[in-house]
């Protein structure tokens, strides 16, 4: 039944660019021209997504056998460890297969945006990616050297997890000048902070995200949850916008800059 469902994609052309997740897609859009992309991915229409007005009515995509045939794409993007099976009907057909490899920092992020330009055949478009973001992180050292004071940062989502060392959070934490709390806890990759950590060292800034994304569950327990209500009280608390760090991505250097402006705004209050 399902070769048979499939069996009149044959016949289409193998053409434009197709993208199964939402950090492929904050690859791609940056990267090729707008007029090949045939497809983004299946998030492209959420709050997770950056993708622009002008592609809101294009197909979606996922990394999926059955719906990469059907969209008979010349090249196939697939985030961090989507599966490669998927892809292999399509590849028969002729289509070319890149798959974005996990980040956690950024020149990380540099060498996934210069390897997938080659693949796209958009190396200009890469240049001037790489040019910006370097830059970018440059701005932002010279504004930590502007800084005085160290600022305690601690990054949480709604369950109380938390990004420690090797982590695309705390890269942007510490592009942005600040003290990644959850690494001075002992913290590395992603976890969850112990209340008793909190009790002992208290941030001077939190960084909130995936709280006004996330499902209505969500919501009730940021609401209802004691150490976050204590610590909103007390703490400034910044949310940065879960597009903008779904993955480590060429949008992270607008979550770093955010920080950053968090960052100052703490430091021009604590001044004496």
């Amino acid at each position: 039944m399902l070769l048979g469902a499939l069996f009149p994609t044959f016949g289409l052309a193998q053409t434009g660019v197709v993208s199964t997740s939402v950090c492929a897609d904050s690859y791609v859009l940056p990267l090729a021209a707008p007029d090949t992309i045939k497809a983004l991915s299946w998030q492209a229409g959420s709050a997770l997504s950056r993708a622009p007005k002008q592609l809101a009515k294009a197909p979606r995509a996922r990394a999926d056998a059955e719906t990469l045939l059907a969209l008979a794409p010349a090249q196939i993007i697939l985030g961090p460890g989507e599966a490669m099976a998927s892809t292999r009907l399509s590849i028969k057909r002729g289509a070319q297969v890149f798959a974005l490899q996990a980040k956690a920092d950024f020149p990380g992020i540099r060498n996934n945006i210069s390897q997938l330009s080659q693949f796209l055949h958009q190396q200009a478009a890469g240049k001037t990616l790489l040019s910006d973001q370097r830059s970018r992180l440059e701005k932002l050292q010279q504004r930590t050297r502007h800084r005085s004071q160290k600022i305690k940062v601690l990054y949480l989502t709604p369950t109380l997890g938390t990004a420690g060392e090797n982590t695309f959070v705390g890269a942007a934490i510490t592009a942005a000048g600040g003290i990644n709390l959850a690494s001075e806890f002992g913290i590395s990759g992603w976890g969850k902070v112990p209340v008793e950590h909190l009790a002992g060292q208290t941030p001077d800034l939190i960084l909130t995200s995936f709280f006004t994304d996330g499902a209505p569950s969500v919501y009730q327990f940021r609401s209802h949850h004691f150490v976050l209500q204590q610590l909103r009280q007390n703490v400034p608390q910044v949310e940065i916008p879960g597009a903008l760090w779904v993955c480590g991505g060429p949008l992270l250097i607008n979550a770093a800059e955010q920080i950053a402006d968090a960052l100052d705004n703490v430091a021009k209050e604590n001044l004496p």
